[in-house]
């Protein structure tokens, strides 16, 4: 708001303000996730043979933490504000790529919860493959680092900006 009459200044004016808070949330909610995906990761190579309900329990919790990161991730994705959110908005050049990173994206929440239902309904008495596990959660975190370079990408060439990590 402006101190002098009351009225709020031309989104325009404050697009550099906005940008800073939006490029360190971006930045904040992809550390959430390369977290969530690391212990994901540790999880998966951990040893399986003779021991594993107790590395399926450790995958399912891991991949239920990557979940709900990346479901903060989608619903700030989807709010006004964000960085690729405006890309949309504004139609023409970007629309087409913004959608389609928003379609990856809901896919790989749809397959993360297909494999979190998986881990749950097997009871203790079953056999697990956790090859095939592993082989379904790798495919998944290769597709996030795939869609977030994309996603990188995007930012970096709309609006001049990093959102990588450096890791």
């Amino acid at each position: 708001m402006s101190k002098s009459n009351g009225t709020q200044r031309p989104i325009r004016d404050r697009m550099p303000q906005l940008q800073d808070a939006s490029l360190e949330e971006g930045r904040s909610e992809r550390v959430r996730i390369l977290m969530a995906s690391h212990r994901t990761e540790a999880c998966l190579t951990a040893p399986a043979p003779g021991r594993e309900h107790v590395w399926k329990d450790g995958v399912y919790q891991a991949l239920s933490l990557l979940r709900a990161s990346l479901g903060e991730a989608s619903q700030r994705g989807e709010s006004a504000g964000g960085l690729i959110a405006e890309l949309k908005t504004a139609g023409g050049k970007y629309y087409h790529r913004v959608d389609r990173l928003q379609q990856e994206f809901d896919e790989m929440i749809r397959r993360c919860d297909a494999t979190i239902e998986h881990l749950r309904s097997q009871g203790d008495g079953e056999s697990i493959d956790y090859a095939d596990i592993r082989q379904r959660v790798t495919w998944l975190l290769t597709s996030l680092k795939h869609h977030q370079a994309r996603e990188a990408d995007l930012v970096y060439e709309a609006h001049g900006l990093d959102i990588g990590l450096g890791d």
